[in-house]
């Protein structure tokens, strides 16, 4: 972790323009083409949602803006992002877990499936909640939604970027998911967002048609 010089940030202007918006948050939401990760993902017997996240991951840890968070009133920029994640329980209601990022997508398939056991039993909202190096994420598997709103305190000083994945659904015979990401416009743009939703478009098409 290391402070961010604001004063040589490119973005000073834009930071010092958007940090006191009552709410600075936008959100972006788009289809991705994960024809070849799912194919990938049953040929190698790993969890499409646990693949899906880790090349998400990948892709915010490789984004400078997507590892900016404001902690303790200092903008520092993290090294690593781990994420947390919701996950179903048996009475239709829903808890967290918590995905360390691993090396590569078999670890954290078989990292990812050890930690979802044992927060299915923990069943709590209470995960990492002192650490903000974290992305938020969620699941909405039943809707292939084309926008998404997340509940919010309003609290412009929260500087986590949220994303939820909706229902794939089959478009001219590719697997397509809808994918929304929320950042706090103080810390990155649509240029950042639209880095990460192409270069995670990449990852995904380097699985091939």
């Amino acid at each position: 972790m290391k402070f961010v010089d604001i004063e040589n940030w490119n973005r000073k202007t834009i930071y010092e323009y958007f940090k006191d918006f009552p709410d600075p948050f936008f959100n972006l939401t788009a289809n991705l083409d994960v024809t070849g990760l799912y194919r990938f993902c049953k040929e190698k017997n790993l969890s499409f949602s646990l693949a899906n996240l880790f090349y998400s991951l990948e892709t915010v840890n490789e984004i400078r803006e997507f590892r900016i968070r404001l902690k303790d009133e200092k903008l520092v920029e993290f090294d690593r992002i781990d994420a947390t994640m919701t996950i179903a329980q048996p009475d239709e209601t829903f808890s967290f877990c918590y995905f360390e990022m691993q090396e590569n997508v078999f670890d954290f398939n078989e990292a990812g499936s050890a930690a979802v056991e044992k927060y299915t039993r923990l069943k709590t909202f209470d995960v990492m909640r002192d650490r903000v190096d974290l992305i938020y994420s969620s699941v909405i598997p039943w809707v292939s939604f084309t926008s998404f709103k997340h509940a919010s305190r309003l609290n412009n000083k929260f500087t986590i970027p949220r994303m939820v994945w909706g229902r794939m659904f089959e478009a001219d015979g590719r697997k397509k998911l809808p994918h929304s990401v929320e950042v706090n416009h103080a810390i990155a743009d649509g240029f950042h967002v639209g880095k990460y939703f192409v270069s995670l478009q990449k990852r995904l098409d380097d699985f091939g048609f």
